[in-house]
């Protein structure tokens, strides 16, 4: 048996990756089988996955095909897969609803927050306009994302890149700490570290 929609389950299988980092085949179908009404098997996905023209497709949108799961290219660059796995390890998958999944399809989508509108505001009053504030606040919540955990490391390079003085970087604190609070994070299987909190 093949896909029907060939297109649609490579926009699955790019939005998980871009949303979970790495996801299992298993899992990766069983999202799609609940978002859809065509159902597919677990061997219809392996089949699908193991031929070079999917492959290619698929790595043309960041998506390595490991042995048993989906990688994010960076993580398959890095060699982090375990990394991710272990630090996901027992942690309940964020599955939104379909349009909103399909988003992520595009690897630089994030969802817009609040805390990153605050910290735009703050930018705009400190910085001059040789500062692309949308993209510094983009590259933030991306590599928070993608950290592993390392906000230290994180927050330390983007005030970094601000070249602010020390007292008006501390102001900036706590707003990227809220930032990474209600970020989705791989780490956290798509989960903000607020929404597992609760």
């Amino acid at each position: 048996m093949k896909v029907d929609n060939e297109e649609l389950l490579l926009d699955y299988i790019a939005a998980s990756t871009n949303l979970y980092g790495v996801i299992p085949f298993a899992k990766a179908t069983e999202i799609y089988n609940e978002h859809n009404e065509e159902e597919i098997s677990l061997n219809i996905m392996i089949a699908f996955v193991n031929n070079q023209a999917v492959i290619e497709k698929l790595e043309e949108r960041f998506v390595h095909v490991n042995t048993d799961a989906f990688v994010a290219e960076i993580i398959h660059v890095f060699d982090e897969k375990e990394v991710v796995e272990q630090a996901a390890a027992g942690k309940p998958y964020y599955v939104p609803k379909p349009e909103e999944f399909l988003l992520f399809t595009d690897q630089s989508y994030f969802q817009r927050t609040p805390q990153q509108e605050q910290l735009k505001k703050m930018m705009l009053e400190d910085l001059d306009d040789s500062v692309d504030i949308e993209e510094e606040v983009e590259e933030l919540v991306l590599d928070l994302q993608m950290s592993g955990g390392d906000f230290t490391k994180e927050l330390s390079e983007f005030l970094g890149r601000l070249k602010l003085p020390m007292e008006k970087a501390e102001r900036y604190i706590p707003v990227i700490i809220d930032i990474a609070n209600t970020t989705r994070l791989w780490e956290n299987r798509g989960h903000t570290p607020n929404e597992l909190m609760q």
